[in-house]
């Protein structure tokens, strides 16, 4: 009788270790969720460290309705409203579209750069990219320092995978031209894959 238990309690060891090491998705789950992701989030990064969201042009009456709603001078805006075409008109649109694609972690990061700003030692490095009125105007930063975003191939391979987690990579380009193979970091929460780490 002590010998069954002891066997069966080492069996039950061996799933249950098992299951913590390995993972239940397979390869292919992976690199098709991954590829789907990483295409997806080409458009984010546009809004967070692109080009941007366009704005309105500085000389329209969007523009001078949103200098006198904040109570400024149209000439001394550092913001500039969001142009209605391009399909958002609030914060909460932008983090919608975001955590399609990004862990919840990630997320953390994304929203204090681009809406709250970042802060070094006391003394603001980054403003934020984007702000929000009371009234519910969308607003973009005129100036801001813009990062050249990667294309990726369609093409990914899954580098390691343990739990809910797993690691790919795949080739990025930079302006067309073949630059390096990235390492993308993924977890899986709430039902669905989502990236873990920056493909900017």
């Amino acid at each position: 009788m002590k010998r069954k238990f002891i066997s069966l309690f080492a069996a039950c060891m061996v799933l249950f270790l098992a299951g913590c090491g390995g993972s239940s998705f397979t390869d292919d789950e992976i690199m098709e969720a991954a590829a789907n992701l990483i295409a997806e989030s080409i458009p984010v990064n546009e809004i967070y460290f692109g080009k941007g969201l366009a704005a309105v042009e500085a000389d329209s009456e969007a523009a001078a309705a949103f200098a006198k709603e904040i109570k400024t001078s149209a000439t001394h805006l550092q913001y500039l409203p969001v142009d209605k075409s391009t399909g958002y008109d609030s914060v909460d649109r932008i983090k919608e579209a975001t955590e399609k694609v990004y862990s919840a972690s990630y997320c953390v990061y994304l929203y204090e750069m681009a809406f709250t700003g970042i802060s070094d030692e006391g003394s603001t490095a980054t403003y934020a990219r984007y702000m929000e009125t009371e009234g519910g105007t969308l607003a973009v930063r005129k100036d801001f320092t813009v990062i050249d975003t990667r294309t990726y191939d369609a093409d990914v391979q899954v580098v390691r995978k343990k739990g809910n987690s797993a690691v790919v990579k795949v080739q990025s380009y930079v302006d067309g031209k073949e630059d390096a193979v990235v390492e993308v970091q993924m977890i899986y929460e709430k039902g669905a894959w989502r990236l873990d780490s920056p493909t900017y």
